[in-house]
């Protein structure tokens, strides 16, 4: 396969990782466990290539935090979303919208990024549609997968700010005047502070 995912059978995509969400959590997830689970077909074997390049099973098959926050339904969506902007780093720093894009500007990207055949194309073209129609991408996960620290409640996000030019200056006064001042007195501490720090 080339360096983006593809599969010649993408609409197996969705039934596979809904019976992720169906099983236990293997050892390792490797061909012949595939097979156990239905996938019995040589067109079903990037599936297993897949799950690797999108983070849910490590290069040797075990399952990670990834897979195992995919069981939940709930946050199933948030997990494929950030595993696929993770595989896909190079296609959303190009297009930051790229789950949005158009089929035309999917092709561009791939067949500028890549050397295969057209057909090849559009099977990675599909094969990006099927993972994006099982993300959710303004959502995030609740729980970070094994390995991962989530942020503290504590804490809240941070909010870079541009810095802005020139000196900024607070100043406290109390103002205690002795019984007895007349109204003239406050005016003239006023316009006495209005010269000194303001003009």
């Amino acid at each position: 396969m080339s360096g983006f995912l593809y599969t010649t059978n993408p609409a197996k995509i969705k039934v596979f990782f809904s019976t992720i969400q169906d099983v236990g959590i293997p050892k390792k997830v490797t061909t012949k466990y595939l097979s156990s689970l239905g996938f019995k077909s040589k067109n079903d074997r990037p599936l297993l290539t897949i799950v690797k390049a999108l983070g849910f099973v490590t290069s040797s098959g075990e399952p990670t935090g990834k897979w195992k926050l995919y069981r939940d339904k709930k946050q199933a969506p948030a997990a494929m979303a950030q595993a696929i902007r993770e595989h896909y780093a190079e296609l959303f720093k190009t297009y930051p919208d790229a789950n949005q894009k158009d089929n035309e500007a999917l092709h561009n990207f791939f067949s500028t990024h890549t050397s295969v055949a057209t057909r090849t194309l559009q099977y990675m073209i599909a094969t990006f549609r099927a993972l994006v129609g099982l993300a959710d991408f303004k959502a995030q996960p609740t729980h970070a997968p094994a390995g991962v620290t989530p942020p503290k409640d504590d804490q809240p996000p941070r909010v870079d700010t541009p810095a802005k030019a020139g000196l900024t200056v607070n100043i406290n006064i109390q103002l205690t005047l002795p019984e007895g001042s007349t109204p003239e007195t406050f005016d003239a501490f006023f316009k006495a502070m209005k010269k000194h720090l303001l003009e």
